[in-house]
């Protein structure tokens, strides 16, 4: 996948996740532990850390910016 849009315009966030193997393997028996939800966290954590170092100040702005609007549209998603 090269582009956050689906061929409507939309976002492709769904096939995204679909898509990635932690996702997958999490899914796999239909149940989430708590420590599969830990390795998800730490696994989000260490990107994040990487990302921070091989990144320019703007480019962790942009990031954080992102970050924070991705959990306002879900945090309101899940309200509706």
């Amino acid at each position: 996948m090269n582009t956050f849009f689906d061929e409507s315009g939309g976002l492709n966030i769904d096939d995204l996740i679909l898509q990635q193997p932690s996702f997958q393997k999490i899914m796999e028996d239909g149940i989430v532990t708590e420590e599969e939800l830990a390795e998800q966290k730490e696994r989000v954590i260490a990107l994040l850390k990487k990302f921070e170092q091989n990144s320019t100040p703007e480019q962790i702005d942009q990031v954080r910016e992102l970050l924070a609007e991705i959990s306002v549209l879900m945090a309101v998603q899940n309200k509706c």
